[in-house]
């Protein structure tokens, strides 16, 4: 089944919470039915502030410091993904009406040029989650 992932940031003068807003309330409602979606998602980068169980004192949330807690030294804020049965459903949602009108005020609020997007299958690789 392949789903369409995208990785959004604000466009330069529109902060984060504008952008999030947007996802939330104009443009996820507006993807959510696109023809031919199965499912769709709206994942946003954590804000430790609005976690108490994320330490004040942690710069970076792994070992090889490659992943960092300051929303600032990331350059993605969202990350949509559309899923579909198959790849004609996925042309002919985001080739409809439906999908012009989702993406029609997007570029207000994101950068089209900095969006990263890619189109892909799950492949299981084990049966069962380590623990």
């Amino acid at each position: 089944m392949p789903k369409l992932i995208l990785l959004k940031q604000p466009k330069d003068g529109v902060s984060r919470a504008k952008l999030i807003e947007y996802l939330k309330t104009v443009h996820g409602p507006r993807n959510s039915r696109l023809p031919g979606l199965k499912s769709y998602t709206l994942m946003v980068q954590v804000d430790p502030e609005e976690h108490d169980d994320v330490p004040e004192d942690i710069e970076y949330y792994d070992s090889s410091e490659t992943l960092p807690v300051d929303l600032d030294a990331t350059p993605y804020d969202a990350v949509e993904i559309h899923d579909f049965e198959t790849m004609e459903d996925l042309l002919e949602g985001h080739s409809s009406k439906q999908g012009e009108k989702a993406e029609s005020e997007l570029g207000e609020v994101i950068d089209f040029n900095k969006e990263i997007t890619i189109v892909v299958e799950d492949e299981e690789i084990a049966d069962e989650p380590a623990r």
